[in-house]
């Protein structure tokens, strides 16, 4: 194997981006014992992107620092409740069941109980009255329809 034209094909720099493909990268790694030049040129490219992005580095805008720690003491950090047992409390006072990962149940918040059950009830009245109003559209078409025919039989018999 030709390993000038091997780095030159930019197999090194490939890898070190994270641009090569599974295989490109398995082969890169059983040759590197082989090969000590591998290594160094390795090496070697790592340090130069380092001193690139030492050397374009962009410093971050000012007052950035301050408004992210600003914002720290916002973030909801989750604690033990209960001495470790029962659930994970917020420090906002909200609370989640703690189900074992043996369990086939997802963990979900108390409210979404209350909300589902509320969804569901008003889907019930809906379908309810979807299917009253329609009983009703029903009725009424059947008036009409015998208020037609009963036109149609009054204007026959005025007409004979």
């Amino acid at each position: 194997m030709n390993i000038e034209l091997y780095i030159q094909s930019g197999i090194v720099e490939s890898y070190v981006l994270g641009l090569a493909t599974p295989m490109e990268r398995e082969e890169f790694e059983e040759l590197m014992p082989h090969y000590p030049e591998l290594r160094v040129i390795l090496s070697d490219f790592e340090y130069q992107l380092e001193l690139f992005a030492i050397d374009n580095e962009e410093p971050p805008p000012p007052g950035l620092r301050e408004k992210i720690e600003a914002r720290l003491p916002e973030t909801p950090a989750v604690r033990r409740g209960n001495g470790g047992k029962g659930h994970y409390q917020r420090q906002s006072g909200t609370s989640y069941l703690h189900v074992d990962a043996s369990s086939n149940h997802i963990r979900v918040h108390k409210i979404w109980k209350t909300l589902f059950i509320v969804v569901f009830i008003l889907a019930k009245i809906l379908l309810v009255t979807a299917i009253y109003y329609f009983l009703e559209y029903r009725h009424a078409r059947g008036d009409i329809r015998q208020l037609q025919e009963q036109r149609a039989v009054n204007e026959e018999g005025k007409q004979n």
